[in-house]
């Protein structure tokens, strides 16, 4: 293969990466398409690790979006053609944030601008990366980084639901990339299982892995020694087995179950579980997690709001449809895919499933509600309007058993969790969830 042949194979393999990264972007802030549902398709046909920086400078982008757009208003009269914008916010994650080589950020986005069929403005993204590049760190020193990240209507809601102090920490705390956590079958096994993989073993037993790789390529994988599973998301079944104290051969039901981490934990601690969930595609990656942790649960494709069980239940674990703000380090683009109407939509399709999950519970059985969401009316909102209607009382939530901090626990007894805790060790999802008992 000639040199000259060589070179533009790989300047094509770097332009077709960077029109991957495009049509993600452009995807998420202008047509509210998910990242990671379209993630495969639009990447798969990429090498691993073209594939692995496609999706790294996306989520960049997507975290930085305020400060990139604060630089280049800088250097432009003008918003440019839609394409073209969304090329400059890539260039300019790259040139300030990604520690590409200048120039060949500059080049590749020339490239993506005639790619799209704008040939007249690549002058105009040539000499505006070239003055990110000369000066961009001098503007973002002087930035509110966490504000400008944040969107408007999530500051909103945040800085009147908490404070000003409290959602910079949030704002912050969503720039960092989320590490790999695991929820471990076994907990005897959980401290050999840190040690082979070189993780941090949590106070909450979860294992924090932060080194690179495939995740089936991780010892213990193969073997169904662990599921991934943010410590946050962990809790509400941890909760719900200390309320029912001897958790054994308990009937429970996991509703709105999908992916099934819950569900696994559950059957782990040697319940009887029933997994329902409304989407049936959901439901084949519960049974493939069930069967690779050789876990047994009963896996129903249901309307939790149309479906009645044969007979009550002894507890059951409701992880409410949200709006999931709680998730933004991982899913940087929600931000932009959810508006605050969005929100105020859903706290009665979640106050219908409380009111309904408490019908499927035997007298004195206990329900956990949960949702993985930052917004009040999500969480203790719904729990407030509805417990006493439903024919509930509050259990109240005792977070040493749980290794968790007293601080994470409201007035009321429920659990709350936000992003910043734990920064030191990374971070965590934003969850709400109360133990409510059926009088």
């Amino acid at each position: 293969m000639s040199q000259r042949h060589s070179d533009s194979s790989d300047k094509a393999d770097t332009l077709a990466s960077r029109a991957a990264a495009l049509t993600l972007l452009s995807g998420a802030v202008r047509e509210g398409k998910a990242v990671d549902k379209r993630f495969q398709k639009i990447a798969g046909k990429l090498e691993p690790r073209d594939r692995a920086f496609v999706r790294h400078l996306v989520a960049t982008t997507l975290r930085r979006l305020g400060q990139i757009d604060a630089v280049l208003k800088t250097f432009t009269t003008r918003t440019p053609p839609a394409p073209v914008e969304d090329i400059l916010r890539l260039g300019t994650a790259q040139i300030l944030f990604l520690e590409t080589a200048p120039h060949a950020a500059v080049d590749t986005s020339v490239g993506m601008v005639k790619r799209v069929r704008q040939p007249r403005l690549t002058g105009l993204v040539n000499a505006v990366l070239r003055k990110v590049s000369a000066t961009g760190n001098d503007i973002i020193a002087d930035q509110n980084w966490p504000r400008l990240n944040t969107p408007g209507w999530l500051w909103d809601g945040w800085t009147k639901a908490y404070s000003e102090t409290t959602a910079l920490r949030m704002g912050e705390a969503h720039l960092a990339e989320a590490p790999l956590d695991l929820t471990v079958k076994e907990s005897a096994a959980a401290e050999k299982l840190a040690t082979d993989l070189g993780a941090e073993l949590l106070p909450t037993g979860s294992l924090r892995h932060t080194a690179s790789g495939m995740i089936q390529d991780l010892p213990g994988f193969a073997e169904g020694a662990w599921w991934v599973q943010d410590p946050a998301a962990a809790l509400p079944a941890r909760i719900l087995l200390q309320a029912v104290g001897s958790p054994t051969d308990m009937r429970i039901a996991d509703l709105c179950s999908a992916p099934g981490g819950k569900t696994l934990q559950l059957a782990a601690a040697g319940c009887q579980v029933t997994s329902i969930d409304s989407s049936e595609k959901r439901l084949i990656r519960v049974q493939e997690n069930l069967d690779r942790m050789s876990l047994k649960a009963e896996v129903i494709h249901a309307d939790v709001m149309r479906w009645t069980p044969p007979q009550p239940f002894n507890a059951v674990l409701l992880d409410a449809p949200c709006s999931a703000t709680g998730t933004l380090r991982r899913h940087p683009d929600l931000g932009y895919l959810k508006k605050r109407r969005d929100v105020v939509a859903y706290p009665e399709t979640q106050k219908a499933l409380l009111k309904r999950a408490a019908e499927f519970l035997a007298p004195g059985g206990v329900m956990v509600y949960a949702v993985c969401s930052l917004e009040p009316e999500e969480g203790q909102g719904v729990v407030d309007a509805v417990f006493k209607e439903a024919g509930l009382s509050r259990v109240p939530i005792d977070p040493a058993p749980l290794g968790i901090d007293p601080n994470w626990i409201d007035e009321a007894g429920a659990l709350r969790t936000l992003p910043y805790y734990w920064h030191q060790r990374g971070g965590l999802d934003g969850f709400y969830a109360a133990a409510l008992k059926k009088t």
